[in-house]
């Protein structure tokens, strides 16, 4: 059985880093350690801070945090996840 070249997806991944902006993407570049915050003391202390596992749906105080920022919303109503796919 013969395949044709699918031209759409040999086209993106032939120019999609050779482009300023890429309308193709479906997702986002990730940012460097350095990009999350904007000052010396918390960029020194965010690199201070060890890698390990961290609770699956996130920390009460992340969940607090991000609860904040929505009137009437607790930790209870906050899901952490890494990316979409584990959401799903």
């Amino acid at each position: 059985m013969k395949l044709d070249t699918f031209a759409m997806e040999r086209m993106q991944s032939t120019f999609e880093n050779q482009v300023d902006f890429n309308l193709s993407e479906s997702g986002v570049h990730p940012l460097r350690l350095g990009e999350l915050v904007d000052d010396g003391a918390a960029r020194d202390q965010l690199l201070a801070e060890p890698l390990r596992y961290s609770q699956s749906n996130g920390t009460i105080a992340l969940r607090e945090t991000i609860a904040a920022l929505y009137p009437g919303a607790t930790a209870d109503h906050v899901q952490v996840t890494n990316g979409g796919s584990e959401a799903n």
